[in-house]
């Protein structure tokens, strides 16, 4: 009894394991399509993991981050009580979208009217 009762513990561990195991990865793929669309990026960073927290922190946002861009850096404790920091940055945009050129006129000498009319000096 104890050895079935074992086997099916041990299989609903494995069971659940395996959920949550893709859920985690499903939202990892969301947070990558959304950071990638939105251009910002923020991680938490243990403290308890890297004891050299500003070491992994300067590495991880060297990776990640746009260095001309503003970011920031907060203390912060999460849901199991790891201390650690949490960064948010912008990420470079590899298809950044680029304003239209307003088309130059090719007579130097017109100008437009507060009502849209072009008026050309002869």
């Amino acid at each position: 009894m104890s050895q079935r009762l074992f086997v099916l513990l041990s299989a609903a561990v494995l069971f659940l394991s395996g959920c949550a195991s893709g859920t985690f990865k499903a939202r990892q793929e969301q947070r990558e399509k959304l950071a990638n669309s939105s251009g910002m990026y923020c991680e938490f960073v243990s403290g308890d993991l890297f004891p050299d927290v500003d070491v992994e922190l300067s590495m991880q946002m060297a990776r990640r981050c746009d260095s001309n861009k503003n970011y920031s850096i907060t203390n912060y404790k999460n849901s199991s009580d790891q201390s650690g920091v949490i960064y948010c940055c912008s990420t470079a945009r590899k298809s950044a979208a680029v304003a239209p050129k307003k088309p130059q006129s090719t007579n130097p000498k017109s100008e437009a009217t507060a009502d849209g009319e072009e008026i050309i000096a002869e």
